[in-house]
């Protein structure tokens, strides 16, 4: 005879695993391309899910997802969680969740989904593009203060925002935009100055942002030997221009 604190064990774990239905997961974006990305967004039980027990490893081109849920006696809300599988070279992939942290056990949800190529122009030859992701915070370490904050989507696209302290000692802000790779390393684009209303006013009017075009910024991402992880950053604004060395900033 089955005791009843088996019993109710038993029913506690069923619970826990009907926090996850059949149709709880799916991949984000849901038609990827190389590079970009990817996402598993679950519909999670906000009781039996807990966060820092979910892993993601992976076996050839299948990723496997484990977690440890709660044995809740009452269902808590449903909530939506993402959990990042990485960025993924162009292929065919699957992905296995799993409610406990042994795969040892058949997966509750499986999902297929395929990484496909970026579209490339057909013209010859073919457009400049980079070989690597160069998003990221940089900075030059002997001039604290300062730095650049740089975002390139899966497409190349980069977009930077430059903090700095003006003449007077006051903060300023740039964007670095409407550029383009004139090679693998180099990109070349436009400075905008930013300014606008009191973010904290009573009431915020964005008729009077301004975004002036100030200068050019070439970002070099060429690498020498002994000098890797670095960048030269060269800004014209007015009649001066002024190149700074700087680096990553790693956190």
């Amino acid at each position: 005879m089955i005791s009843f604190s088996k019993t109710a064990a038993a029913a506690l774990a069923l619970a826990a695993t009907s926090a996850l239905p059949a149709t709880a997961a799916r991949i984000v974006p849901a038609d990827p391309v190389a590079f970009q990305p990817v996402n598993l967004r679950m519909t999670v039980d906000s009781c039996a899910f807990v966060p820092g027990t979910v892993r993601v490893s992976a076996v050839g081109t299948t990723l496997k997802v484990t977690q440890h849920l709660n044995n809740c006696l009452v269902a808590g809300t449903a909530e939506i969680v993402d959990v990042r599988l990485g960025t993924l070279a162009e292929g065919d992939y699957r992905v296995e969740l799993y409610a406990s942290p042994s795969t040892d056990v058949a997966p509750v949800e499986t999902l297929s989904f395929r990484v496909h190529g970026r579209v490339e122009i057909a013209v010859f030859p073919p457009p400049v593009r980079p070989l690597t992701d160069y998003s990221g915070l940089w900075w030059n370490s002997s001039e604290g203060g300062w730095g650049l904050s740089l975002h390139q989507s899966p497409m190349d696209v980069l977009f930077g925002s430059w903090y700095v302290y003006g003449a007077s000692g006051q903060p300023e802000w740039f964007t670095i935009q409407a550029g383009q790779w004139t090679s693998a390393t180099r990109w070349a684009g436009t400075i905008y100055r930013n300014t606008g209303p009191f973010f904290a006013g009573p009431g915020y009017d964005p008729r009077l942002v301004l975004i002036q075009s100030s200068g050019t910024a070439v970002l070099e991402f060429k690498q020498l030997p002994g000098q890797e992880d670095r960048a030269t950053f060269t800004y014209t604004i007015g009649n001066v221009t002024t190149t700074k060395g700087i680096t990553r900033y790693a956190f």
